[in-house]
């Protein structure tokens, strides 16, 4: 402060004097600083529907899936985690938030997420359906951008599903590529690891969502944050004190499905587990077998060995 006085304010002090006003002015945090402790911003939701977070998860996208979720910053509860071909796409993330709001049948009170491209539509969304309304977060103020590293409700989700989700189908993949079954700069690869593996994952990410949603959060020492189950968090929230913050459409549910129907692609309706139709049609015709009757592999051991049947076929056939 004393240094920022002096060549940035124009301001000639001398450190004792700086020292004494911070004093004054900020005891609390001088006795902070002196024992090395820092003083945290604090994260307020009253409620849920309070604040949604919305981000992609790019950690398993080097072997062609990438993964997109959303958490309620009050309860916690896991509002949607999809694993795909891609989380770059608008028209893919805008699904996934339709869907959520189809399912609820209300609209939160603010969207938080980051300035990428894939978050255009739903951001739209958001301030178009929240600008009917009177509040003082109504309109643009419904929608908060930030860096993706601030947006900490989800970040914190992201760390959880690392140490029990990724960090093995990660070693898995990193293991195929070790024993140069893999290629993950081959197209055809990384198509077939989405046609083997993408229900497998899906299933694992729904699983994880329900174990999240019913596990008890702990009390924490700071008193942050209520503790409780998030599934009781966010459909009870009276029982701690809180209120659901969420608010009605302004429109009936048929405009909903018409904004769905918009901006729904029929690429991306159409995919077999993630996989394009050029790529479906070549395992049909390699497999001599119809898409109807293609096995689902049901654990990782199963997608390894049909991604080797249908890789040995490819290479056999060209």
């Amino acid at each position: 402060m004393w240094n920022h006085l002096n060549t940035q304010c124009g301001v000639s002090v001398s450190q004792e004097n700086v020292r004494l006003i911070l004093r004054a002015i900020d005891p609390t945090g001088v006795e902070l600083r002196k024992r090395n402790n820092l003083r945290r911003r604090q994260y307020i939701s009253r409620g849920p529907h309070f604040i949604v977070h919305v981000d992609g998860y790019d950690k398993l996208k080097p072997f062609g899936i990438s993964i997109h979720g959303a958490i309620d910053g009050f309860s916690r509860k896991i509002l949607w985690l999809k694993a795909g071909p891609t989380n770059k796409n608008p028209k893919v993330v805008a699904n996934h938030f339709i869907n959520y709001l189809t399912e609820e049948g209300r609209l939160p009170r603010l969207l938080r997420c980051d300035a990428g491209t894939e978050n255009v539509l739903i951001k739209n969304i958001q301030i178009a359906l929240r600008s009917y309304h009177s509040d003082s977060m109504r309109g643009q103020k419904s929608v908060s951008i930030g860096r993706s590293t601030a947006n900490q409700r989800i970040e914190m989700l992201w760390s959880f599903l690392k140490k029990h989700f990724t960090q093995f189908w990660r070693n898995t993949f990193k293991d195929m590529i070790d024993q140069n079954i893999l290629n993950n700069t081959d197209a055809v690869h990384l198509e077939c690891v989405r046609f083997c593996f993408l229900p497998i994952i899906q299933d694992h990410l729904d699983s994880f969502r329900q174990t999240w949603n019913i596990h008890r959060i702990r009390a924490q020492r700071r008193g942050e944050l209520v503790s409780g189950i998030p599934n009781v968090l966010f459909r009870q929230p009276i029982l701690y004190g809180a209120t659901d913050c969420s608010f009605d459409f302004p429109c009936d549910m048929a405009v909903l499905q018409d904004i769905q129907r918009e901006y729904n692609t029929t690429e991306s309706s159409n995919l077999l587990r993630g996989c394009t139709e050029d790529f479906t049609r070549l395992v049909e015709l390699v497999a001599n077998q119809r898409r109807e009757n293609f096995p689902i592999p049901v654990n990782a051991y199963q997608g390894k060995e049909l991604y080797c049947s249908i890789i040995t076929l490819i290479e056999r056939f060209y």
